[in-house]
């Protein structure tokens, strides 16, 4: 029970792979492939246990899953995989950028610190004080500069996380 959040950006034959898989396959495909392949890389983003509360900011300090911007920039998207264990979820290279041109528009930072102190501590599953926000804020650095990576390469992004 990791929690840990990876965003990868796929190139259009790396995602077709993945969609023709059967659901049952595609979590240990993305593990032994993608994975291996894309981790610390441009087209990789860890966001550690960070995803939760940036997802959390993202949609006002609300539970939101959305597949609209800015719920889908972390965990909202077209479900891949979906288990209680294993989650993969899609943002399209048409929604990436969208993505973009959101992040381009609107601080991510500032949201987060803005709608941090709105997350109800009873639904979150870290404690909720100046050390979490800290963290939020430092996982979440690298995303724009991500999706702005993936859409110069015209790739998709999918959000991974085991439960």
């Amino acid at each position: 029970m990791s929690r840990l959040g990876v965003l990868y950006a796929l190139k259009e034959d790396e995602l077709n792979k993945l969609r023709s898989l059967p659901h049952d396959e595609r979590y240990d495909y993305m593990l032994e492939e993608i994975e291996e392949t894309l981790l610390e890389t441009p087209r990789g983003c860890e966001l550690d246990k960070a995803w939760e509360g940036i997802q959390y900011c993202l949609g006002g300090g609300e539970w939101d899953e959305e597949n609209s911007v800015p719920t889908n920039i972390v965990f909202g998207g077209e479900f891949l995989v979906e288990t209680e264990d294993e989650i993969i979820t899609l943002k399209t290279h048409s929604e990436v950028k969208q993505i973009v041109v959101y992040l381009h528009q609107n601080n991510l930072q500032e949201i987060i610190r803005k709608n941090f102190p709105l997350i109800n501590e009873q639904e979150y599953s870290l404690p909720k004080n100046d050390d979490t926000l800290n963290y939020l804020l430092g996982w979440s650095g690298d995303i724009q500069s991500f999706y702005e990576n993936a859409q110069k390469e015209g790739c998709s992004v999918i959000f991974t996380v085991d439960l």
